[in-house]
């Protein structure tokens, strides 16, 4: 049976997209992610883009992998949730060299209005997860402003940092969010490898 040219080309996208998670998913240590506190944290290749854009989209999962529920603070909304950044979780993209950078959400250049706190509930057993789109992203540490991947190898790993929300920082008709049983600390993803052809 003949296959058109680009049939043959997503397919081998996805073949070698699942052979890299099969990859991940194999190997010990630190690949696989750790637990903290009842949370664990993913981040892997989202197959449903792959062979779309050029450059690889992800996703990130947040996973209740403990027995109780938790409540996770992950960033700001805008105009009533219209728009949410999920800003409490980065990305470290080490590059071919082994440099590292770290890359923030592309977040809005100011606030005018109302702004409210990204929560997300997670019962126990459940997760949530958020698609990674890199050119929403930026090394802002590093100020590189058009950030580009170069064909190579890469290495991609998300982290969170977890918060509460208080008093004075909740908006007054949501003061009673400021007592719920944030989950805090910090937790770093597994190490997912990628391949950047440039094409």
């Amino acid at each position: 049976m003949n296959f058109p040219k680009s049939c043959h080309k997503n397919l081998s996208i996805v073949l070698l997209a699942s052979l890299t998670l099969l990859a991940g998913s194999l190997s010990p240590g630190p690949e696989s992610g750790q637990v903290n506190q009842g949370l664990k944290m993913t981040v892997r290749l989202d197959l449903n883009e792959v062979g779309e854009p050029k450059v690889p989209k992800f996703r990130v999962e947040l996973r209740n992998a403990g027995e109780d529920d938790l409540v996770v603070n992950l960033g700001i909304m805008l105009g009533n949730g219209k728009k949410q950044y999920p800003k409490e979780i980065f990305l470290i993209l080490t590059d071919s060299q082994g440099k590292a950078r770290r890359f923030d959400v592309r977040g809005p250049a100011g606030v005018a209005g109302r702004m409210d706190p990204l929560i997300v509930p997670l019962p126990a057993g459940s997760a949530f997860s958020i698609p990674i789109d890199l050119a929403k992203y930026w090394p802002a540490a590093s100020n590189e402003f058009d950030y580009k991947l170069k064909p190579g190898t890469y290495f991609l790993e998300a982290q969170f940092s977890g918060k509460g929300l208080t008093q004075p920082e909740a908006n007054l008709d949501e003061t009673g969010l400021a007592l719920m049983p944030y989950w805090t600390g910090s937790i770093t993803s597994n190490r997912l490898r990628f391949e950047f052809s440039g094409q």
